[in-house]
């Protein structure tokens, strides 16, 4: 699951997930090895590299997400790595099911728009309640009807191990930010069961 890499002539931080296969977010690798500025690697540091995929699995009666590393169609070969609180839809709202990470799906800082509402949330709002991280998912096979839910921050930590979301899985922000460089996008699945 861990390896080392050394960086070559044109290495970029950005591409190395890519080069090596490892599936997983650049911006892991940036927190992993402690990097402040990831245009600023240098000739032959050694990276510690994660390679993925990891996926998700969900528990709603434990308000509780798993992470899993190991091939995205064999659950059965996946390897547990830890665990992490989650808030849950309001009225259970949240769906169960199979779900993939959107493609162009993961954003930073989201703007957002309340679909009840219509309120506007714009980047670094403090009342924006996705916080930090949107990961949005694609229902798979018989729940690809499943759309518009996602996995995110919250600007409310109390909320979490509670029924308060429109369906979404709230998460506490550091923990969101891990997640956020585990999964990828048309790779990592997740799984919401009762």
């Amino acid at each position: 699951m861990t390896d080392t890499y050394e960086i070559v002539s044109g290495d970029r931080l950005s591409s190395i997930p890519n080069k090596l296969g490892l599936a997983v977010d650049w911006r892991l690798l940036q927190k992993v090895n402690n990097i402040p500025n990831p245009d600023r690697i240098r000739l032959g540091q050694k990276l510690k590299v994660v390679s993925g995929p990891f996926h998700a699995v969900v528990d709603k009666s434990d308000y509780r997400l798993d992470l899993y590393q190991g091939p995205p169609d064999e659950p059965k070969r996946w390897t547990y790595i830890r665990s992490f609180r989650v808030g849950l839809g309001e009225s259970d709202s949240t769906p169960t099911g199979r779900f993939i990470v959107r493609r162009d799906s993961k954003l930073i800082n989201p703007h957002w728009v309340n679909p009840r509402t219509g309120e506007k949330f714009d980047q670094n709002d403090p009342e924006n309640p996705i916080g930090e991280r949107w990961i949005g998912l694609d229902g798979l096979g018989v729940d690809a009807v499943k759309t518009g839910y996602g996995l995110h921050g919250t600007i409310d930590p109390g909320s979490i191990g509670q029924q308060k979301s429109m369906g979404c899985v709230r998460m506490l922000d550091d923990d969101v930010d891990l997640i956020y460089g585990l999964l990828v996008e048309g790779i990592s699945r997740v799984r919401i069961e009762e």
